[in-house]
């Protein structure tokens, strides 16, 4: 697969293929970051092909559907569909984890010591 225009080889001296989980939008993969990249075990999430247009695509007929037979429920599938389309955003969530990551660092709770 391709990652931001390189290829797998050029990130990764090694890749699982096997993912190690799974979830309704993807799926979670061992890896080895090339030297470039710092050299470090990783774990790397894959979202499965087009999910996020089935997705999509899911929601707006059930809005639809909401429109004609329940349209006191729309607004909150609007908001749930906002909610929902920040998983996809694997960028944003790995920001978010890092934080969380250094929040408890400075905590004492985890870190190379814990």
């Amino acid at each position: 697969e391709d990652f931001d225009g390189k290829a797998l080889e050029d990130i990764f001296d090694y890749f699982e293929k096997e993912p190690i989980g799974a979830a309704s939008i993807g799926q979670v993969h061992r890896a080895v970051l090339s030297k470039e990249y710092g050299g470090k075990k990783v774990v790397v999430k894959v979202s499965y092909p087009e999910v996020e247009q089935v997705f999509r695509g899911d929601v707006r007929t059930i809005k639809m559907f909401a429109e004609v037979a329940q349209p006191v429920h729309v607004k909150p599938l609007e908001e749930i569909e906002k909610q929902f389309m920040t998983e996809f955003d694997y960028r944003e969530e790995a920001i978010k984890m890092n934080t969380v990551r250094e929040n408890l660092e400075r905590a004492g709770i985890a870190g190379a010591n814990k």
